[in-house]
């Protein structure tokens, strides 16, 4: 019995490799900046050749490989292995990944959206473990989401369910994007926060902030604000309850929508921690129902970093 699968986490930044074992124990990784590769047939091409060298450095050959599984960021056609078009990372539409991977390496591959593959990590092996209706949202420059019902991935009549950063918040808000306006992301991505931030200290408003990033406020960060944060300063305790409370009543309506019983929460947002999570869970008890808000439990992701790269793993066992 194969034991071992490729998990590939793409992102617009940087690519990640693993060999996963036995489900969930990485064996060896690497990752390699996307923009090394300077169009698409280079990226393609660059994937296959990690995976196999990665394979070959770790003492095993092909026949040992199960699969390789790839989350990317974008909109993807799962059942066909296709990328319609991936957010950051230009010149990939309508791209047939399944088969160009798999005849670059002889090996059988699966593809889905990278919220979706970091979903079943969390659920399979994480946070989620034990959920039956889950929904997980990971909060960065973007805001995705995934939706499990009844135990099993929901992916929608267009295989692009999920889209939680996309939900208006405001029918007169900012454009977006995504085509739309008022879009969640808008008031709880890294832009929007840093941007509140640095405007609140050019008004006036003392902060800790100021001295973590040296007067230099084009340096601010979600990590530099949660630090601060920690430390008790009062602007960043502020900013991310106001973070919270945005997410808040989006998770409301979520709640209301889907009753479930776990929402999972990972991105780098999410590392600012309790005063976060307070505010979300604060907000959720006060504008959800009151019976479904008390079945959601609120929890921050497990899995971290690799959170891509089990879900990967699980892809490819749910598939073969």
């Amino acid at each position: 019995m194969k034991k071992y699968v490729v998990g590939i986490d793409l992102g617009g930044t940087n690519i990640k490799v693993g060999i996963i074992e036995n489900g969930a124990r990485i064996l060896n990784k690497i990752s390699a900046p996307t923009g090394n590769y300077k169009n698409k047939k280079a990226l393609i091409d660059g994937l296959a050749m990690i995976c196999l060298r990665l394979v070959d450095s770790s003492g095993l050959n092909k026949d040992d490989i199960s699969g390789i599984g790839i989350g990317a960021p974008g909109l993807i056609d799962s059942s066909r292995g296709v990328i319609h078009e991936l957010v950051n990372i230009k010149g990939f539409k309508e791209v047939p990944l399944k088969r160009l991977i798999e005849d670059r390496t002889d090996i059988p591959t699966f593809l889905d959206n990278d919220v979706n593959v970091m979903t079943l990590g969390e659920l399979y092996h994480g946070a989620g473990r034990g959920a039956v209706n889950m929904l997980c949202v990971t909060l960065g420059t973007g805001v995705g989401g995934g939706v499990v019902i009844n135990g099993k991935l929901y992916r929608g009549s267009s295989l692009s369910a999920g889209e939680i950063g996309h939900m208006p918040l405001n029918e007169k808000g900012p454009a977006c994007g995504c085509g739309g306006s008022g879009c969640m992301e808008k008031s709880v991505g890294n832009n929007y926060i840093i941007r509140v931030a640095r405007e609140s200290i050019q008004a006036g408003n003392k902060s800790l902030i100021t001295k973590l990033v040296s007067n230099n406020l084009g340096k601010i960060t979600p990590e530099i604000i949660s630090a601060a944060a920690k430390k008790g300063d009062r602007l960043a305790i502020s900013l991310w309850r106001e973070i919270g409370a945005h997410l808040g009543v989006t998770l409301a309506g979520a709640v209301n929508l889907l009753n479930p019983d776990m929402i999972v929460i990972g991105g780098g947002v999410a590392d600012a921690g309790r005063v976060l999570f307070d505010s979300i869970r604060r907000t959720v008890r006060q504008r959800a129902m009151k019976v479904p808000a008390r079945r959601a439990k609120i929890v921050k992701a497990k899995l971290g970093q690799d959170a891509g790269l089990i879900g990967a793993a699980v892809l490819v066992e749910l598939n073969t």
